[in-house]
This record gives structure tokens, sequence and C-alpha cells, in this order.
């Protein structure tokens, strides 16, 4: 399950756009926007939700809003120039790309379910482990096309596909398991803590957002703002990007501007650049487990692998099975030793006693 789901979520953005089609086109030839035209308005509608601003809307595109309130979702889609609402897009948690995220972290089942995939994680990884010590003399011979596929048998089939699709895919499966394990402990962890609920605060946001961003944009043009986010019962405005020279693996999300969303005084920045080695590979983690780059060939790359831990299961299961059934039908020597009855070696009993 969490190998087809994850396999899907690649192209959660492709998802997300089709969901979209039908009210994200309005007519604005010019691409001009403005947030002040709605934020007011959208942010009294919905007291007590997390305001969510992604990406910036292109030529004759709406601009989204992404509300959030606990496991509820919405996206109110309007004007990018008047700010009149075209659509309101309830329970979005229950497209299909959320579903799959569901699934994928909590198979369904809350918190009990995010400490499950964490400890799945975890035997996954032990299995590959074990699968590199078991398959290490055939490695090399498997790189350089030195293993066949054998046909003879089902078990046969299993155990040679097993071992092939193990060293093919040893990399891509690390890679997965350990940036896998990185994300679902984070999550794990925040759903076992208890969180306290933020003091109400009817005050919100009073400042000009778009004075906000302009200001970003002229004191750092190489700034692409990626994500605008104001929490519930909030007074700080966020705005997150990345800049043009950071590499591509960072992500989008992890320089970050902090305001005073009352008067608009700067508060503090947080630049990838100036953190630790944590940091950095904290905003690795995500692009890197779910290929979050730009490309159809690299996302395909990453459906087509991703579905190589799942067919490991089922080979490894039936060769586990086979070899079981093996063992049931063997039966004990003289002596208790068990072997296959195939070779079972009879020993005579005069023969036995002299031994």
């Amino acid at each position: 399950m969490m190998s087809i789901s994850g396999s899907l979520l690649v192209f959660s953005d492709e998802i997300e756009i089709a969901y979209e089609s039908n009210w994200i086109a309005v007519n604005n030839p010019s691409g001009s926007f403005f947030y002040d035209t709605s934020f007011s308005y959208i942010q009294k509608l919905y007291p007590g939700w997390e305001i969510r601003l992604y990406e910036q809307p292109g030529i004759n595109e709406a601009l989204v809003y992404d509300l959030r309130k606990g496991t509820a979702m919405k996206k109110i889609f309007v004007h990018p120039v008047d700010g009149s609402i075209l659509h309101v897009s309830d329970k979005v948690q229950n497209q299909l790309h959320r579903i799959l995220l569901s699934l994928h972290y909590t198979l369904f089942a809350g918190t009990a379910g995010k400490v499950i995939v964490f400890f799945i994680g975890i035997l996954f990884l032990v299995s590959l482990i074990t699968g590199i010590y078991i398959y290490r003399k055939a490695i090399i011979r498997v790189i350089f096309f030195r293993v066949r596929i054998n046909k003879k048998s089902g078990r046969s089939l299993s155990s040679s596909l097993h071992r092939v699709i193990g060293v093919w895919t040893l990399i891509f499966n690390l890679l997965i398991v350990i940036t896998g394990l990185f994300i679902s402990s984070n999550i794990a962890l925040a759903a076992l803590k208890k969180v306290t609920p933020a003091k109400s605060n009817t005050a919100g946001i009073t400042t000009s957002i778009d004075k906000i961003k302009n200001e970003i944009n002229r004191q750092y043009p190489s700034f692409k703002i990626h994500l605008i986010r104001v929490s519930p019962n909030s007074n700080t405005v966020q705005l997150s990007g990345n800049f043009e020279d950071d590499p591509f693996y960072y992500g989008k999300y992890y320089n970050r501007f902090y305001f005073d969303g009352t008067n608009g005084q700067f508060q503090k920045k947080e630049w990838l650049r100036e953190q630790g080695v944590f940091k950095k590979w904290q905003s690795m983690v995500t692009p890197l487990h779910f290929g979050n780059y730009v490309g159809l060939f690299l996302k395909l790359l990453y459906c087509l692998f991703g579905l190589m831990p799942g067919l490991l299961s089922i080979t490894g299961f039936i060769i586990w099975k086979k070899r079981k059934k093996d063992f049931n039908n063997s039966k004990k020597d003289y002596f208790g030793r068990r072997k296959p009855l195939a070779k079972l070696d009879l020993i005579p009993l005069n023969k036995a006693f002299k031994k």
C-alpha cells in the first residue's frame, strides 16, 4: 500500500491541478494581482482557520486561498484584481491526492497509524541491510548482467527477480527509506506531542499584505515567494520561498521572512544558506522522498522505482512461503535432523546403531 500510494503521490501536483482546472481560469490578461482586495474579507469569513497562499497567480489565473482547520481543508478561488469570490471548494481533504497522502502516512489510523508507519519504515531498513548482506556476492554480477532470470520454477523465478530488483533499486530504496523515516518520525512525534491550543486573538492581520510582498521584492529581487502563511489566532505573516542561486534540491519553502501583521514591521528572517547541516538536510528530505523536482521524466522514474519496494515484498514473501512449505514437508532422520523429502537419506537401523 505504501509503495503504490507513494508512486502515485509523485504526481500529486498534476492531480491537484486537474481538480482545480474548472475554477482556476479567469479573464485577467495583464497578470496583475492584489492580496489586499480579498485577504481581510477571507479572514473575517473564516475566523480560526490557517490561511495559506501558494505560489503567485499567472496570467488569467485566479488567486487561490488554501484554508486549514484541524483535518478540514477548503480552497477559495477569488478574482486576482477585484477580490470577488469565484468558487468555494469544501472538503478538499477528500480529494484523491489528499486521501493517498493520508494512507501513505497514517494508514487511516490516526496517531496509531503514524507510529505504525514509522516502525514499518524501520523494518524496511532492516530488510534492506540484511538483503545487502545476503546478496553481497551477487551485487557485482547483477550490475554487469551476469545473472539471468531463472524461470524453471515459481520459487526460482521469485528468487531471481528478488535478487535483480533488489540490486538495481538498492540506492533508490535506501534513499526512500531514510528520507521516509525522517518524515514519518517527525509526523509521529508531532502527533504524540501534546499541543497547547493557541490563545484567541481577534485582532488578526490588519496590515497590507501587498506592501509586505512588494518590500521583499524590492530588497531581495532574486527571492521568489512560494508561500504566504498566517497561522490561526496569530498576528505574524510568514513569507517562504527560495533564491535564484539556491540549489534545486533545497526545496522551495525553507527561506523565510516574518512580519508583524498589525503594523507591517519586519521581525526576523531565516535563510537556509545560514543554517547548519541538519536544517539543510531537513529542507532536502521531502523533495528527495517524493521527487518534487521539475521534469516529467524524473517523476516517471520515481513512480517506476517506487513500485519496486512493493514488488520486493511480494517476491520476498513468495520465497519465504515456499521455503516454509519445503520445511514443513520434510521429515526428520533417525538422529532428529530435518531434511527435504527429495534429499532424505534413509539410514538402516543397524548402521544407525553403529554410528
